[in-house]
């Protein structure tokens, strides 16, 4: 919408930041099991400080969250900062900042658990406040905040024409005004299909039918891409509607994948890009990801 309104593509991400807490395994532990780790890492992350990271890399971003008043916190802090991500509007709380368990195996595949803790401080008051002084033309966000954070910027979005983008993850019911307004709603296979589960009046498509879920989709979001990883993301606005190829990669670690992906998409559409353009942008940068091992990230 930069181009609608003059002002500069400045974007915002308002979302979780969080200490990664990753183990490597062989395999994954099956229910009841204890497994040992062959390594073990603490680097930076959540949802919200790893697309505000990716987006920077193309055009001036604010981060919006909370952390901790912790040494983790001041962590993130000072890495977003040298990444080019502006924290003017990341608030301090007694509460720690936020952390997330994952487990990585053999060939890249990852789980994760995520403690909210300082995330959830994070109010819509605040929020609100902090986009009536940023402006941005593009906010993206996620569901590891509060979500009735979620729904003000949804809200403030439709209220000064700034695009409103949505990564529903982790997925849960959301209120038909909040799908209203994202452009795009991002998804995986498996959010997409908990979406159209509990969605009322859904249409009931096969979900691995991607064209197929995100018209599917459209019919409750203003565009939908939905991601596949090394298969690629298929997407449709009211414009276009296509899929764009996954890049072909030695996959080293899958972990923040779909956060780099939707990081260069906001960017991408903020810098007037169409979706489909976004979509091969987003897809090339996300392959590039999980390419490089996170400590060299």
């Amino acid at each position: 919408m930069s181009g609608s309104t003059g002002r500069p593509p400045e974007v915002a991400v308002v979302g979780s930041i969080n200490i990664d807490l990753v183990t490597t395994v062989e395999r994954h532990a099956l229910p009841g099991e204890t497994i040992l780790a062959s390594d073990y890492t603490e680097s930076l992350g959540g949802k919200g400080f790893n697309q505000a990271i990716a987006a920077a890399k193309r055009v001036p971003t604010h981060l919006i969250g909370c952390v901790g008043d912790d040494a983790f916190g001041a962590r993130a802090m000072q890495t977003a900062e040298g990444r080019g991500v502006s924290v003017t509007e990341v608030a301090h709380t007694d509460t720690p900042t936020g952390r997330a368990l994952i487990e990585v195996a053999r060939g890249g595949e990852n789980r994760i658990v995520v403690a909210p803790l300082a995330n959830h401080v994070l109010t819509a008051e605040r929020v609100t406040a902090a986009l009536d002084r940023l402006r941005p033309v593009a906010v993206l966000t996620q569901l590891e905040i509060p979500l009735d954070t979620v729904e003000a910027t949804a809200s403030w979005c439709r209220a000064n024409d700034a695009r409103f983008i949505l990564n529903p993850s982790p997925v849960a019911t959301l209120p038909p005004e909040i799908l209203a307004v994202a452009d795009p709603l991002i998804v995986n296979e498996r959010e997409a299909e908990a979406l159209l589960t509990v969605l009322p009046n859904a249409e009931r498509v096969d979900v691995t039918d991607h064209a197929a879920a995100a018209e599917a989709l459209r019919r409750v979001a203003r565009s939908v891409v939905i991601t596949a990883g090394a298969k690629g993301a298929t997407f449709t606005d009211e414009a276009d509607s296509g899929h764009s190829a996954g890049t072909r990669v030695e996959v080293v670690d899958t972990t923040g994948a779909g956060d780099e992906f939707a990081g260069t998409l906001l960017a991408a559409l903020a810098t007037g890009e169409t979706l489909g353009r976004a979509t091969i942008l987003a897809n090339t940068s996300a392959a590039v990801l999980v390419a490089t091992a996170r400590s060299r990230r």
